[in-house]
C-alpha cells in the first residue's frame, strides 16, 4: 500500500448518521448494545471480535456504526463486506498493518480458497502481536464456517463472540416507533401493525422500509397510512400501479 489512508471502505457508505446510540434498544438486545460499545475503548476486553446472529438482526448497520465511531475517534479504519462481488482479490487485505481497525462483514462469504483462507489467518496474527482491533461479522457461529485452513479455524477461536439477538414482534412494534419519531413520522398503532404484518418481519428491512416511507409519503405529500403504505409496496414489487 502506497499510502496509510485514515480509512478505507469498499461499497459501503459512509454515514454520518450512522451511530450505536441510534441503533434500536429494547431488552432483548440491551446487553449486546452495551458490550459493542465497551469494544470501542483502548481498554476493551479483547481486539478480535465476532458478531453473528440470523439474517436482518441489524449487523451490517452496527458494522458501519463502528467504523464511524472508530472515525470519530480519529482512528484509520478498512471495512469491507465479502457479500459484495466487486471483492474479487484477496490482495485486499494485504498491508493492513498499519491501521487500527479492520471490520470485514459477512466472513461466511469467504471464498473457497487457500490464498484467502491464508491471507485472514495472516491478518489476524498481525492482530494477535499488535493494538489493531478486527471485527467480523457472520451468520453463523466460526465454527460454523467452511474453511479448511484448521490453523484458521484455531485463530478464530481466539474471537469474542458477539450475538446479535432478533427482537420480539413486541419490540419490533416499538423500534418502528423510535424509528418513525426520529424521522418525524407520526405512525397510529393501525398503521405500524399493518407494517409488521405485511412486510418482512427482520429489523434491517423494517427500518430500510421506514426510510423508504419517509421519501414516499413526502413525493406524494400525503399522510402515512396502510393506504399509503400499500402503494409503496405495489412500487417496490414492481406493479404497473405507480
Amino acid at each position: 500500500m502506497s499510502k496509510s489512508p485514515d480509512q478505507l471502505t469498499l461499497n459501503i457508505k459512509l454515514d454520518d448518521t450512522v451511530s450505536l446510540d441510534k441503533f434500536i434498544e429494547c431488552d432483548s438486545n440491551r446487553d449486546c448494545l452495551n458490550f459493542l460499545k465497551s469494544t470501542l475503548r483502548e481498554d476493551s476486553i479483547s481486539n478480535l471480535f465476532y458478531i453473528w446472529g440470523r439474517e436482518g438482526v441489524g449487523k451490517s448497520y452496527i458494522m458501519q456504526a463502528l467504523n464511524r465511531e472508530f472515525i470519530n475517534q480519529d482512528k484509520r479504519t478498512f471495512h469491507l463486506s465479502l457479500a459484495d462481488r466487486k471483492v474479487s482479490s484477496h490482495k485486499i487485505l494485504q498491508h493492513l498493518e498499519a491501521l487500527d481497525v479492520i471490520l470485514i462483514e459477512n466472513i461466511d462469504n469467504l471464498p473457497k480458497s487457500e490464498e484467502w483462507e491464508t491471507q485472514i489467518f495472516s491478518l489476524i496474527n498481525s492482530a494477535l502481536t499488535s493494538k489493531i482491533k478486527i471485527y467480523l461479522s457472520s451468520r453463523i457461529v466460526s465454527k460454523d464456517l467452511e474453511i479448511d485452513l484448521k490453523d484458521l479455524h484455531s485463530r478464530l477461536a481466539y474471537f469474542t463472540a458477539i450475538e446479535v439477538p432478533e427482537i420480539t414482534n413486541e419490540e419490533k412494534l416499538d423500534a418502528i416507533s423510535q424509528s418513525s419519531a426520529r424521522k418525524g413520522i407520526d405512525l397510529d398503532t393501525k398503521t405500524k401493525e399493518f407494517i409488521i404484518n405485511n412486510t418482512s418481519r427482520s429489523l434491517s428491512d423494517l427500518l430500510q422500509l421506514l426510510s423508504e416511507i419517509d421519501d414516499f409519503s413526502l413525493e406524494k405529500k400525503k399522510k402515512v397510512n396502510p393506504y399509503l403504505i400499500r402503494q409503496l409496496l405495489k412500487v417496490r414489487s414492481g406493479s404497473p400501479h405507480k
